[in-house]
């Protein structure tokens, strides 16, 4: 190569010390935004993998994920018989539980892991669906703001169906944009079996049609393209399949949320379900702030308004009826859209307002991380609102105190006052399962009406704290019991109080 004055000129004037030509601006931030782009599902996959990781087992279980276990634990054919008789709309995911518990085992950790690769891949799928509608840069942006949710990263460490849930809506709207740019008949037709999965996780969640039916529309009015009017036959498809399943649950779903009240419309509902909805006020509010930002770019930020708020609309409007669904979580997989709009409105922003954007939204999250994997931050069903003031029932201490002094022989009642709501029995019999040696047999468990001189040491875990042990028993065994036994010791844990009985003779 031949050296002139004027190649020498050029260098010299693209040089960051001269000030001169596009690299005199560029900045190592620049740098890794571009190669961010070429994989860029990839960081916020990674981010909400190690979020989910993180303490995964540090909170204790809760009643709820309690449930899940004790039917995933049961053969698969006693499973589908028992569940299908009080809670037939969980049985598809009791038994994605009970085949990931026969391969990875029933530990906290090998469980919740469950929920944190389904919440990475919907990761994934929240910033590939960002992508499609808004390009690369929202989509990368879209996906950290997702990871970034407490609330995210909280259900990802939760043994129910929320995390599956996230990935198979997320899944679905990201088929629906792919249908929706080329709307072959086979795309339709994969797009329906995705909204059948998310019909058979939850049936709840299928409100999520009202968000797309409302996109779809939205392109349709823009484009007059008739093959769109496709997403109809597919629609009517995915919902066929969840029609047995829906059948089946309808008649039992009151004693499942019969606890929810019906919701009215005012500031006080719409501040519990926002802030519940992420888990934490402030990134509640800086979200809001971004996807109003996203609005500079109409057409991306109505379709992706349209997937947030219309299932949050229709499940209101279902829930002024007999039963009411209205509660955050069961619509947590609104929250990919919000992250969707949040990125369309960063993406608006100069790269480097951006980053620090997403690292404010990290700080403002920051303290919620730290709670949400506290012992007993998963009784805690309405953080932020209000206080859970540290109850809890801690059924892992309580189980620690029998495994530390139990003996062969050994009898062990547990109060029936609430128990089928408590969950005290499963919660304790869990958790000594993994504390006692392997061939260490659990002591076995009594009813009250046979608890008199069954055993030579008698345990007693009861709710809350409790003064005497005799709380559950009737006054003439009560009587027997004090004839019988003498109070050992009692041991208070957060939620519970376990006593143990002697015989005196």
């Amino acid at each position: 190569m031949t050296v002139t004055p004027e190649t020498t000129r050029q260098r010299v004037l693209n040089t960051p010390e001269a000030g001169g030509g596009e690299r005199a601006w560029r900045l190592p931030a620049d740098d890794l935004a571009r190669r961010a782009m070429r994989v860029p599902w990839l960081w916020p996959a990674l981010a909400t993998l190690f979020l989910g990781c993180y303490q995964v087992d540090n909170a204790v279980l809760w009643r709820d994920e309690l449930w899940s276990w004790s039917f995933a634990a049961k053969p698969a054919g006693q499973l589908i018989s028992t569940a299908g008789g009080s809670n037939p709309a969980g049985v598809p995911y009791y038994l994605l539980l009970h085949y990931w518990i026969s391969v990875f085992g029933d530990s906290v950790a090998a469980m919740r892991m469950l929920s944190v690769l389904a919440m990475t891949i919907a990761a994934a799928l929240v910033t590939l669906a960002g992508r499609r509608l808004a390009g690369a840069r929202a989509g990368l942006l879209a996906g950290l703001v997702f990871a970034l949710v407490p609330s995210v990263s909280r259900f990802a460490q939760e043994v129910r169906f929320y995390a599956p849930e996230m990935l198979a809506a997320s899944l679905a709207t990201l088929l629906l944009l792919r249908a929706l740019d080329e709307p072959l008949p086979r795309r339709w037709a994969v797009y329906a079996l995705s909204l059948a999965a998310v019909g058979y996780l939850d049936i709840v969640a299928l409100s999520l049609l009202a968000g797309h039916a409302a996109a779809v529309a939205l392109r349709w009015q823009a484009t007059r393209n008739n093959r769109l009017l496709l997403f109809a036959a597919a629609a009517a498809a995915g919902l066929a399949a969840c029609l047995p399943l829906a059948a089946v649950s309808w008649g039992k779903s009151a004693g499942q949320v019969g606890w929810i009240p019906r919701p009215g419309f005012d500031m006080y509902v719409l501040s519990f379900f926002a802030r519940n909805l992420y888990y934490s006020t402030s990134v509640a509010a800086g979200v809001l702030v971004l996807a109003l930002l996203g609005w500079t770019a109409r057409r991306p930020a109505a379709f992706a308004t349209a997937i947030a708020v219309a299932p949050v609309a229709s499940v209101w409007l279902l829930s002024q009826g007999a039963n009411s669904y209205f509660f955050p979580r069961y619509l947590l997989f609104t929250v990919a859209a919000w992250a969707i709009l949040a990125g369309i409105g960063l993406s608006r922003l100069d790269v480097r307002l951006a980053a620090v954007a997403v690292l404010v939204i990290a700080m403002f999250g920051a303290g919620d991380q730290r709670i949400i994997r506290e012992a007993g931050a998963h009784d805690c069903a309405s953080y932020p609102v209000g206080s859970c003031d540290g109850y809890y029932l801690d059924y892992a201490a309580a189980a620690r105190i029998v495994a530390d002094g139990v003996r062969s022989g050994d009898g062990i009642i547990y109060s029936t006052r609430r128990d089928n709501w408590e969950m005290i029995g499963p919660g304790v019999r869990y958790y000594l399962r993994h504390y006692l040696p392997v061939r260490e047999p659990l002591p076995q468990q009594l009813a009250t009406s046979s608890a008199l001189g069954a055993a030579h040491r008698l345990w007693i875990v009861a709710s809350r704290r409790w003064r005497n042990p005799y709380r559950m028993f009737n006054t003439r065994q009560v009587a027997a019991l004090r004839q019988q036994y003498q109070q050992s010791r009692a041991r208070y844990v957060p939620g519970l109080t376990v006593f143990l009985m002697v015989r005196e003779h």
